[in-house]
């Protein structure tokens, strides 16, 4: 066992992580002292990619995000360094572009979205027909640009092309969207489009910028999907079209246990719906098909009905709906299960960004979290505000929310559109951008461990990752420290559900104490244990939700770096009505915030 001097500890409601080793007067010395890290990068909705084509052992991680945002570091930087390359929605030419055209010539990002590689696939019947040239520029709303509304790409090694595919969803205002495919032979680039992956918007209402809004439809991949002729009595919605279906952004894509690809899209709107990609040529697989459904029962398509779960275009819905908030949809296999990552809220400093987790045994859901007996769904029957201060329901297993440790010299506000990822070495990582209190709109990314508890939830680690080694094995099998070295004194920081993120409101930390006896007293009252040859612990708060209540938590120990310092720390994390987080100190090395 390790003797314990400082340590952190981070709990969530039913989750927990924790932390720390010796503790020497140099160490002390400069923990005072704010650490600069240099290298920081600014990617809105990052996500994250492993290349372990040069080396399984220090491989290459690169991030794609929004208006061409992209860095790469290795695994030997902790993704806190990273590096920019090539050019992005800064460049007005061609010179060192991410792009190039259907025979390899570079091209301006602008001119990406005009003609793509494929010219057949295989229909709903698995029929092979021609696969028109779709413009994804020109189905954009009329007057929209490439430039700003490239957003939220997702990056997957194909196994059976042998290629990258980048899925980008470009944006266009009132639903005029659609998510494409590129692929490339290196992370790099340049980029090639595949094709058309999902196009959204064709309720020939509004005018696009290659097409008229009569017959918008015909524009679509539509056709080859369902067989349809004409365009369907529910997708005619006026200018309503949001209030039953998806925008066609967000994508993610996944390989599920069985190899089979999938991807899961949409924001607010409609919901979010998951889809079937064909892996031989990187887009839909129109051959997998979906029946129309209402609350989950088949019947015969009418007009449109906002209880739609199932749709022979769009695919199953697994998330949202009535508009209710929530987007940046992202699925990641973590042990037992998948788990989905959904972003609530809005994203500016102020909007309430949140990152909620659900989970499934099966890749297209059910998605539930762990806040009932049974779990609260990811679907909506009904709108429902979701966030903030006046939220009227909690759902999801709430990761984090706005917080400032000791040592951070500005809170975090608004962390959100995550991507996940599982390193080569069996670690678990979350990836996501965060605002700041008095930086306005800046963002950056920031990476943190993730952990599986007893319960099979995701907890997420309270400090940035800095190349800590345990892994959810060692959590399950190995008991890293003892009673004598958990008892003492903590910091912790509750993050509560219904924050009120509209005044960028952020939590602190207050003070516990772990008694030898298994008793807390502090700030919040309660009870302690550890489970025995592991490195899980339980706790029992009162007070942490509301004065009176008792909440159970179970969490993960583990050592990891405190922000901005050097001093390695024992930490925990736990999570069920909300998170919380606690660190270790011992009075010498109490810092002000």
């Amino acid at each position: 066992m390790k003797k314990l001097l400082l340590s952190i500890m981070s709990l969530m409601a039913m989750n927990g992580a924790m932390a720390q080793t010796p503790v020497g007067d140099n160490d002390l010395a400069n923990a005072y002292a704010t650490q600069t890290i240099t290298g920081r990068i600014a990617v809105h909705d990052p996500s994250i990619v492993m290349d372990v084509t040069g080396s399984t052992t220090n491989p290459k991680y690169y991030i794609y995000g929004s208006h061409l945002g992209r860095a790469k570091t290795y695994a030997t930087g902790n993704y806190q360094i990273w590096n920019t390359f090539k050019t992005g929605e800064e460049n007005a030419g061609t010179s060192n572009s991410l792009f190039a055209d259907v025979n390899g010539k570079l091209i301006n990002f602008k001119d990406a979205y005009t003609t793509h590689v494929i010219k057949k696939v295989k229909n709903y019947k698995g029929e092979e027909v021609a696969f028109g040239n779709f413009d994804a520029n020109g189905w954009q709303f009329k007057g929209n640009t490439v430039k700003g509304m490239q957003w939220a790409p997702d990056v997957i090694y194909n196994k059976t092309m042998k290629k990258w595919c980048m899925y980008m969803s470009l944006n266009g205002d009132h639903w005029c969207s659609s998510i494409v495919c590129f692929t490339s032979d290196d992370l790099e680039g340049p980029w090639a489009y595949q094709g058309p992956v999902v196009f959204s918007g064709f309720q020939g209402t509004f005018a696009h910028n290659a097409y008229t809004a009569d017959d918008d439809w015909k524009h679509t991949d539509l056709a080859v999907a369902t067989g349809e002729t004409s365009l369907p009595a529910r997708y005619q919605t006026g200018d309503s079209w949001g209030s039953f279906w998806p925008n066609c952004i967000d994508p993610c894509v996944f390989y599920d246990d069985d190899d089979n690809l999938w991807m899961s899209y949409g924001s607010w709107s409609g919901g979010i719906f998951i889809i079937r990609l064909d892996k031989t040529n990187g887009l839909r697989d129109y051959t997998y098909t979906f029946p129309y459904q209402i609350s989950g029962k088949t019947v015969t398509p009418g007009g449109a009905n906002a209880n739609c779960t199932s749709d022979p275009y769009f695919g199953k819905k697994i998330a949202g709906g009535y508009y209710v908030s929530g987007e940046a949809s992202y699925i990641q296999k973590v042990g037992k299960y998948y788990y989905l990552f959904m972003s609530y809220g809005g994203l500016t400093a102020a909007g309430g960004y949140q990152i909620r987790v659900f989970r499934s045994e099966k890749p297209d859901g059910p998605y539930k979290d762990c806040l009932t007996s049974t779990g609260i769904d990811a679907m909506y029957g009904k709108y429902i505000l979701n966030f903030g201060g006046d939220a009227k329901r909690d759902e999801g297993v709430k990761l984090f929310g706005n917080y400032q440790w000791e040592t951070m010299p500005n809170a975090e506000l608004a962390q959100g559109h995550n991507s996940a990822i599982v390193d080569h070495k069996g670690r678990a990582l979350i990836v996501y951008h965060t605002r700041f209190m008095n930086r306005g709109e800046e963002h950056e990314v920031r990476v943190h461990q993730l952990f599986v508890n007893q319960d099979g939830w995701l907890v997420a680690a309270p400090y940035e990752f800095s190349g800590e080694t345990y892994t959810d094995n060692d959590i399950a099998t190995q008991q890293l420290y003892d009673a004598t070295e958990v008892e003492g004194d903590y910091q912790i920081i509750a993050h509560p559900y219904r924050q009120n993120t509209a005044a960028m409101a952020y939590e602190k930390p207050v003070t516990i104490h772990l008694n030898a006896d298994g008793s807390i007293s502090g700030e919040y009252t309660g009870k302690w244990e550890l489970v025995s040859g592991t490195s899980y612990i339980n706790l029992t708060l009162k007070g942490v939700a509301t004065a009176n209540a008792e909440v159970k938590f179970k969490g993960v120990l583990t050592e990891q770096t405190i922000d901005y310092t050097n001093i390695k720390a024992l930490c925990f994390t736990a999570s069920v009505l909300l998170t919380v987080w606690l660190h270790r100190v011992v009075p010498v090395c109490r810092l002000a915030v």
